[in-house]
């Protein structure tokens, strides 16, 4: 269970906040996709997202993932979710870390059934990052395969920031590690999601 307690202290329990953003104030939000034939959208997202994150994670350093599902006690979402990882090229190793989470009943598709979240965090190699950011933004493009229907998180440890591509239109950077997080805001700050700029101004910019 390594790398779920790094996961819960380095981000004090809220890696898993949705909206992140709003969850785990003093982060980044990028706008990724602008328009177009759903290929175009997952290709200028998968390159933006691409960019932004060569500047966070070492080649030399694996990316540690965590796949974040929802499933009931029949566990054929589950089953369903690997099929398409594999069909991707992501191979989720024997070294893994599973955790599951019980989903309240108030945010169960059916209050009679017992729902979990089910998280997998594992290790991966820098050059399947292409492959989890198709997989993380190919979710809302209902034309595009494979499409696993699972949450993607990215994880720098030892920079303490983590990245999560919510979907072809944007990815929230955050972590307590402020100034790679500012000088992300530097270099990428045309690709600031505008509607949030003024809350990213007010965390970077000097007052």
């Amino acid at each position: 269970m390594r790398l779920r307690s790094e996961i819960e202290r380095v981000f004090g329990g809220h890696a898993f906040h949705r909206p992140l953003f709003y969850g785990y104030p003093g982060g980044l939000r990028f706008e990724l996709s602008e328009g177009g034939a759903a290929i175009d959208q997952l290709l200028l997202a998968i390159r933006k997202a691409r960019e932004i994150c060569g500047a966070i994670f070492d080649d030399q350093r694996p990316i540690v993932s965590c796949l974040r599902m929802r499933a009931d006690s029949s566990a054929l979402a589950h089953r369903r979710v690997l099929r398409e990882l594999r069909a991707a090229g992501i191979k989720i190793p024997r070294a893994k870390c599973i955790w599951l989470e019980a989903v309240p009943p108030d945010e169960r598709c059916d209050d009679e059934v017992e729902e979990f979240w089910v998280n997998v965090a594992f290790e991966a190699p820098t050059e399947v990052l292409q492959c989890l950011l198709w997989c993380a933004f190919a979710g809302d493009l209902g034309s595009i395969r494979p499409r696993p229907a699972c949450a993607i998180y990215l994880f720098e440890l030892a920079k303490a920031v983590m990245v999560f591509p919510y979907d072809d239109r944007g990815m929230d950077v955050v972590g307590p590690n402020h100034a790679l997080l500012s000088e992300l805001y530097r270099r990428f700050n045309s690709y600031l999601l505008d509607y949030d700029r003024a809350a990213m101004e007010r965390s970077f910019e000097p007052p």
